[in-house]
């Protein structure tokens, strides 16, 4: 029989895995390389089922409505119009850019070296750098389920509040307000709404 300190340590478990997912779905929603075989995952989901009444499981519940309403090329075609376009995109994706005001400027100089300390360099196959979202989506990932050696709370708290906490909102205002964001509203919203639970449990365990 579990002891309650065993069913604590599984609930916590639990926890981590749910914030991982979130970290994994966003991490490839805002990849630019979203597939039909990830979209069908969304399509399987019962929205009757979910929790609509807390702020991420309605936009989460969101976020499954409208993939009923896209496939991947439209949202793939979305992302390049608005993401990456010819010349300045419509929305950056990268914190150098609401850190500093530029791309490849001091922020990212700081997260290559925070990077480092876990071991992590970025894949030279890919054309976006280290301070992208998507990029910075799968480090948290890593970071919180990592076990060889695990990581703290503490350390994901403090690589999230350096790297992401200060622009994110910032971030997801511009997508909000970019005039072609028809798929990636909803996402910018679900991202705002988790981004800020992560947040709350950060500022909430450091104040423990």
């Amino acid at each position: 029989m579990n002891t309650q300190a065993q069913q604590e340590d599984n609930l916590i478990a639990g926890e981590d895995w749910a914030r991982a997912d979130f970290y994994g779905l966003l991490s490839q929603m805002f990849s630019g390389n979203v597939t039909d075989e990830f979209l069908a995952r969304f399509r399987e989901i019962d929205r009757e089922s979910l929790d609509i009444t807390t702020p991420l499981g309605f936009e989460f519940s969101e976020l499954i409505r409208v993939v009923g309403q896209f496939d991947s090329k439209k949202i793939n075609q979305e992302f390049v119009d608005n993401f990456i376009g010819v010349g300045r995109p419509e929305v950056m994706l990268y914190g150098s850019y609401y850190i500093a005001g530029f791309l490849n400027e001091k922020p990212l100089i700081a997260l290559r070296d925070d990077l480092a300390k876990f071991g992590l360099t970025r894949d030279e196959a890919l054309t976006e750098t280290e301070d992208h979202i998507a990029f910075l989506c799968e480090v948290m990932r890593y970071l919180i389920l990592a076990d060889d050696p695990p990581v703290s709370f503490a350390e994901q708290r403090a690589f999230f509040q350096a790297h992401m906490a200060s622009w994110y909102g910032r971030m997801a205002d511009d997508i909000e307000a970019a005039s072609n964001t028809d798929f990636y509203k909803t996402v910018g919203r679900l991202a705002r709404v988790f981004f800020d639970v992560e947040t709350q449990s950060f500022d909430f365990e450091s104040a423990v």
